[in-house]
């Protein structure tokens, strides 16, 4: 019997260890040709776990088999420190440009369980950041979250750019330099975008980037099918529609950062690039913006630094990028419950030894 219970263990171990070998594999491949691949990247924290569980328990039972896991986890070293990183970086926070990312899911706090803007403007202000590039606000004509009366809340801020994602909502980018050019990236067949402000900082121009990728628009009640997925025949039909949906986000969600890449590229100023972009480090999505830029949390965070929050496993998917321009330190995930996203921040410093010429 204990020989039975010892090789289903050992098939179950090989296939969670080939489905995390597999996973590494997911950000080399464009959902638009096959997107079921990109569920693996979506899983790599639990399939990292539950190889992890797999070494602790050949290691006390059989020892031999432990191997099976971890060369399957030692393959995969690279795409690890996009997970998680040992604190690097201990410059002083005050020299360079202080930069905050932050869904803010239409100012719902969860702390209060109840509508309430003061709790998030309050935080937002509190950090003291040079930009700051806000997520799913409402763009209200009126009130306390007119961008125009929200300038007031945040130190030093007196410039703003804004566009509608929806009729009364969108992003909006708030920055202590002047404005000198703005622009939108707007897709097709979605109503997430990107725009773009050109500041200048006294010493050069840079740009500015504020991003909400293709969202998978899950609600409520899908979220809980997958907490605790059941194939009775009243979740098939739900399931299904849950299916569709990864799957359109992850279509979409391609063809928008190659044009995002693009434009990037295009760009004669240094950039820094904030915001949701709906995807995790195992993606396609990541792979596509980090080869043309540095993530700040690679650089100078420490930790898992989960910024999207939910019951099961740690997602990271807001960010701030920056171009070789810059280096970056305290990097920062803020666990406040303001929203479904937590907060980013990062102090991005100019490298004077940077010969933009060459460009």
């Amino acid at each position: 019997m204990k020989k039975i219970i010892r090789y289903i263990a050992l098939v179950v171990n090989i296939i969670i260890a080939v489905a995390l070998v597999l996973a590494y594999f997911v950000p080399e491949t464009d959902p638009r040709v096959f997107w079921p691949g990109s569920l693996l990247g979506l899983a790599y924290p639990l399939l990292i776990i539950i190889n992890a569980c797999f070494i602790v328990f050949w290691g006390i039972f059989h020892w031999k088999y432990l191997f099976v896991s971890f060369i399957a986890v030692a393959l995969g070293f690279a795409v690890h420190t996009t997970y998680f990183r040992y604190p690097v970086n201990v410059e002083d926070e005050s020299a360079g440009i202080k930069v905050l990312s932050f869904n803010v899911q239409h100012f719902y706090s969860y702390l209060e369980g109840k509508k309430n803007d003061e709790s998030v403007l309050n935080f937002i202000a509190a950090q003291e950041a040079h930009i700051i590039c806000l997520q799913e606000t409402k763009l209200q004509r009126r009130g306390n979250l007119n961008p125009l009366k929200l300038k007031v809340w945040f130190p030093g801020i007196v410039h703003c750019q804004l566009a509608h994602q929806s009729q009364w909502g969108g992003p909006v980018t708030f920055t202590s330099f002047p404005i000198v050019h703005m622009g939108e990236i707007r897709f097709d067949d979605s109503s997430n975008l990107v725009i773009y402000t050109d500041v200048n900082t006294g010493i050069d121009t840079i740009r500015i980037y504020n991003c909400h990728l293709q969202s998978f628009g899950i609600n409520d009640e899908e979220k809980a099918i997958l907490d605790s997925i059941s194939l009775k025949n009243r979740q098939v039909d739900k399931i299904r529609n849950l299916t569709r949906k990864l799957r359109d986000a992850y279509i979409l969600r391609a063809t928008q950062v190659d044009r995002l890449v693009g434009h990037i590229k295009s760009c004669p100023y240094p950039v820094i690039v904030c915001g949701d972009f709906n995807d995790t480090p195992v993606s396609y999505t990541y792979r596509k913006i980090s080869s043309v830029l540095t993530d700040s949390f690679v650089e100078s965070g420490k930790g898992i630094s989960g910024t999207h929050r939910n019951r099961l496993l740690p997602f990271r998917i807001d960010y701030i990028f920056y171009s070789h321009h810059f280096e970056s330190h305290h990097y920062k995930r803020h666990r406040v419950n303001y929203s479904d996203h937590y907060p980013v921040t990062a102090v991005l410093e100019r490298i004077d030894e940077v010969d933009d010429t060459s460009e």
